[in-house]
């Protein structure tokens, strides 16, 4: 199997789209639970399965984070 290395300047973006898109997540999950309309809430859950998705493809190329102690 052939290893496959990407940039760092590959390895930033991703990890600046994921932070993006875990912003993103965070608001339009509050935006769900504070409707009630039910149009609106199937909306944004069919929109939240396509973020998250997207998260899940950027993850994999994002740079690790480290967590301040």
């Amino acid at each position: 199997m052939k290893a496959v290395s990407f940039s760092d300047d590959v390895l930033e973006a991703a990890t600046v789209h994921l932070g993006v898109l875990d912003d993103f997540i965070a608001i339009a999950q509050t935006k769900l639970n504070e409707t009630p309309n039910v149009f609106a809430r199937d909306s944004l859950s069919d929109l939240l399965a396509s973020l998250r998705e997207q998260r899940d493809s950027y993850a994999a190329f994002a740079l690790p984070v480290t967590m301040a102690a």
